[in-house]
């Protein structure tokens, strides 16, 4: 794993840092997607750069779900991309470290299927704190950092959606 802060591998990372601030401050969850399979795509770069086939994988099936939950929010597509998240883990997972990325995958796919609003924002906000311990594990010093700053958009983000809710 590279680790020269400047090499190519990090700048993919510092690359998906901010297509990743980008994204998670979108309040409408199909221009959140939109960005979010962008985002997705370079990430995927990154992690192949560095040599990590778990999270590679992983992003796979993030930009494959994305796309999917722009058109359906259908349980059998869901579970299809589960499947394929746990099969992926039986070749992918060499270390234990390796299951972070795809539980990422696997929480991100649940939320995009099943929740909008506030309780998308949660969901999405599990997986990237299982990104960020991914990210920390690797070595990876834009992907930690966007993980770290999307924690904190995602929270800001649901604050303000929290705050535009009627009072119950």
């Amino acid at each position: 794993m590279p680790a020269d802060a400047f090499s190519l591998p990090q700048l993919f990372g510092y690359a998906t840092f901010v297509l990743g601030m980008v994204s998670f401050s979108r309040k409408h969850d199909h221009q959140f997607r939109k960005w979010l399979t962008l985002q997705n795509f370079v990430y995927a770069v990154h992690f192949i750069l560095m040599g990590n086939v778990a999270a590679t994988a992983g992003m796979l099936l993030s930009i494959a779900r994305n796309l999917l939950s722009m058109r359906t929010r259908s349980l059998w597509v869901a579970g299809v991309l589960l499947a394929a998240n746990f099969v992926l883990a039986f070749f992918v997972v060499k270390s234990a470290w390796n299951v972070f990325p795809l539980l990422a995958a696997a929480v991100a796919t649940i939320s995009m299927f099943r929740f909008s609003g506030l309780q998308l924002r949660y969901g999405m906000l599990g997986a990237t704190l299982l990104w960020l311990v991914n990210n920390i594990l690797m070595g990876s010093i834009g992907g930690t950092a966007m993980e770290l700053m999307i924690t904190a958009i995602s929270c800001s983000t649901i604050w303000r959606l929290r705050r535009e809710q009627p009072p119950a």
